[in-house]
């Protein structure tokens, strides 16, 4: 920075990036450090953010509603309350997918698919035995499917950027239903931290795309609940 100019991630932010970049080409030079993306990878970005703004009754929604009926001066409060559940359940499981999926495949080289589905195997049977949730499958709400589930897959196979993280957790999925009998679809937070890897990102970046998504959703979810309030009723249900 100057008294004439203004860099973010070494491009001039009113030359260069100001009526040029979309905020899905400055969110991934941020993660990357300042590198454009390319198109395919830019409409993967920005195909990720929409996926999880989600204005529905989530606990992130609950929270904000709740912290901003105690602190009503306060927005920045409840939308970082909304953001703090972002774990093991809800968003965070994109950061656990990816990590799980890289962490198998860190090593290997190309893998066909009989590799693919021992490796997938392998994973299922571990997370049995030690009673543990396999990080990207099922969901709480769609026990039949995660319906942006297909639609993630397709975008990301046309985009040219689906490759063996999401190959292996699809045949996670096969795999748990082989060995169980039952059905745990794969949902869209696992699929998306398969995305972010394939990309070559980091895992750490998939459950930071799921923050400033959901960020944008709950900025939402906070002139809702001026324009029509209901924490309150909520609250006097629980007590």
């Amino acid at each position: 920075m100057s008294a004439d100019h203004i860099h973010v991630y070494g491009h001039d932010l009113v030359t260069e990036v100001m009526g040029q970049w979309t905020f899905a080409e400055i969110t991934y030079a941020a993660i990357t450090g300042g590198t454009r993306p390319n198109s395919a990878q830019a409409r993967m970005i920005d195909v990720l953010l929409t996926t999880f703004v989600d204005h529905g009754v989530t606990p992130s929604s609950l929270a904000t509603r709740l912290t901003l009926l105690g602190a009503p001066e306060a927005m920045q409060a409840a939308i970082a309350a909304g953001l703090c559940g972002a774990g093991s359940r809800y968003l965070g499981t994109m950061q656990l997918a990816a990590e799980l999926l890289s962490s198998t495949l860190k090593g290997h080289g190309p893998i066909d698919a009989a590799q693919t589905a021992t490796l997938a195997q392998q994973i299922v049977q571990s997370h049995r035995q030690s009673r543990t949730p396999i990080p990207g499958l099922g969901h709480p709400e769609h026990k039949g499917g995660d319906p942006r589930t297909p639609k993630l897959m397709e975008i990301a196979r046309d985009l040219g950027i689906a490759g063996v993280h999401c190959q292996l957790l699809m045949a996670m999925g096969e795999a748990f239903t082989r060995i169980t009998g039952r059905v745990l679809p794969v949902n869209a937070a696992g699929l998306s931290g398969a995305i972010v890897v394939d990309m070559g990102l980091p895992p750490e970046a998939a459950r930071g795309l799921a923050v400033v998504s959901r960020a944008a959703g709950l900025v939402g979810v906070v002139l809702s609940e001026m324009r029509d309030p209901s924490a309150q009723s909520i609250w006097d249900g629980l007590r």
